[in-house]
């Protein structure tokens, strides 16, 4: 078997769930998922309205998915 890398046209890999849970959301991605700038959700979690991302390295931010799932859910249920 040989390894060749993916392509854009391949279609994307499914990790395990418990890989799935431990996955880094960083700010560009938080934002799209919770409809907000990216300004804006560095000023949620500046001013403690969401929490702080964990330090990748760096200046590297995110958050891990599970706290980013509650977060999205959070809201949807406000916007509801």
């Amino acid at each position: 078997m040989t390894y060749r890398n993916p392509t854009p046209d391949d279609p994307p890999v499914k990790l395990p769930a418990f890989l799935e849970r431990s996955r880094i959301i960083n700010v560009v991605e938080l934002s799209a998922l919770l409809g907000y700038s990216v300004e804006h959700t560095r000023r949620l979690y500046r001013t403690g309205k969401i929490p702080a991302p964990v330090r990748i390295a760096g200046r590297k931010v995110g958050w891990p998915a599970h706290i980013a799932g509650k977060l999205v859910g959070a809201s949807d249920q406000e916007a509801a």
